[in-house]
C-alpha cells in the first residue's frame, strides 16, 4: 500500500462538519433527560453521557469512521528527530485536553506523528501523550472508539517497526506484525476493528509477554492494565485513609535526593524511568529494564553497566528506605 501525507476524505468532511458542543449544549441535553422526571430531579452523569451518545450515533461522520474503519497511513515526515517529534505530539494532545478540541480534528496529525514516532523505535507509544479517553465506560463516545482502533493499529506498527517476536496464535492475524514481512495494513484494520477485548487480543492472540505489554498503549491484559492504572491510584491501607499510590512515593523521593545538589538534578528523569520500569516489569532482566527505560525516555539504553550503576543508585542511595 502506498502511504501518503494527504488526509482522507472522511477527515476532510469531518473538518467542515464538525461544531464543538458548548456549555448551553450540555445544559439543554440535560434538560432533555430531565424532561420526564420530577421536576426536582437533577440529571446523572450517566443519562447525560448516554443522550451524547444519542447525538454522536446520528453524526453520519463518525458513524462511517468507525463503519467503515480505515487508518490515516501516512509516509515519514520530514527529517525530524525524536525531540521534535516528541513537542509536536505534546502540542497536539494538549489540544485535545486543555482546549478541548475533539480527536477528529486533530487525527491526521496526531497518526502521522505516531508512526513517525514508531520508526525511530526510541520512545515506545504507551509513554507518549496520549488522546483522552474516559475511564468510565457510559462517558464514552464513538469518536473513543475512533481512538482506541488508532491506538491499536499504532501498537502493531509499533510491534513491526521494532521487529518483537510476535507468534500469533489466531490463523485470521498470523504474521501481521512480523517484521520479516512487508506490513500488512489491512489486516491490521481489520484486527483494530473487529470487537474483540484488548486483554483478548495481547494475551490469547498475540502473547504478548509483560515486558511488549508494557511498551503499549492499547494492547495491554488486565494485569499489565492494572499495573499502570495503579501507578497513580490512591491507596486505602488498614486503618481506612487514603495514602498516595508508591509510585508517587518513589517519585517524592527521586525528586528530593535530585534536588538535593544542583549536579544531581539533571538525572530526574532517568531515575525516574528506571523506577518506572522496575515497577512495571515484576520479573526480568537487567536487559530489559535498560530497554524499557529508553523507551520510557526516548533514547538509546543504557550499556549493562551503566544500567547497573544506575539500578544501585536508585536503592542503595535513593531509595534506601524503602518504600510502601
Amino acid at each position: 500500500m502506498q502511504f501518503t501525507n494527504q488526509p482522507t476524505a472522511l477527515s476532510e468532511m469531518a473538518e467542515r462538519q464538525y461544531v464543538p458542543y458548548t456549555q448551553e449544549d450540555y445544559d439543554f441535553i440535560a434538560e432533555l433527560t430531565a424532561e420526564c422526571e420530577p421536576r426536582h430531579h437533577v440529571p446523572s452523569r450517566t443519562l447525560i453521557s448516554e443522550s451524547l451518545r444519542e447525538f454522536w450515533r446520528d453524526s453520519p461522520t463518525i458513524a462511517r469512521l468507525n463503519e467503515a474503519y480505515s487508518f490515516p497511513w501516512s509516509s515519514p515526515i520530514g527529517k525530524l528527530d525524536q525531540h521534535e517529534l516528541a513537542m509536536l505530539m505534546d502540542e497536539v494532545t494538549q489540544r485535545m485536553h486543555v482546549h478541548s478540541e475533539h480527536y477528529i480534528r486533530h487525527r491526521d496529525m496526531y497518526c502521522m506523528l505516531a508512526l513517525a514516532m514508531n520508526t525511530l523505535r526510541l520512545q515506545a507509544p504507551s509513554f507518549r501523550p496520549q488522546p483522552p479517553i474516559p475511564w468510565r465506560a457510559e462517558d464514552r463516545t464513538p469518536e473513543h472508539m475512533l481512538i482506541q482502533r488508532d491506538r491499536i493499529v499504532i501498537d502493531c506498527h509499533w510491534l513491526h517497526c521494532t521487529k518483537s517476536k510476535v507468534r500469533a496464535t489466531e490463523d485470521a492475524w498470523r504474521g501481521i506484525v512480523n517484521s520479516q514481512l512487508e506490513l500488512k495494513t489491512e489486516q491490521i484494520e481489520k484486527f483494530a476493528s473487529t470487537k474483540i477485548s484488548n486483554d483478548y487480543r495481547a494475551e490469547s492472540i498475540f502473547n504478548l509477554n509483560d515486558f511488549q505489554q508494557a511498551q503499549m498503549a492499547a494492547l495491554r491484559g488486565k494485569s499489565m492494565q492494572k499495573a499502570f492504572k495503579d501507578l497513580g491510584a490512591m491507596v486505602t491501607d488498614a486503618t481506612g485513609a487514603r495514602t498516595a499510590a508508591r509510585f508517587r512515593k518513589i517519585e517524592r523521593a527521586i525528586g528530593q535526593w535530585c534536588s538535593s545538589q544542583a549536579r544531581f538534578e539533571k538525572f530526574y528523569d532517568k531515575y525516574r524511568a528506571y523506577a518506572l520500569a522496575t515497577e512495571l516489569l515484576s520479573s526480568t532482566t537487567l536487559a530489559q529494564v535498560a530497554q524499557l527505560a529508553g523507551f520510557i525516555l526516548g533514547e538509546p539504553p543504557l550499556s549493562d553497566s551503566a544500567a547497573r550503576q544506575t539500578i544501585k543508585t536508585l536503592i542503595g542511595r535513593i531509595l534506601k528506605t524503602p518504600v510502601t
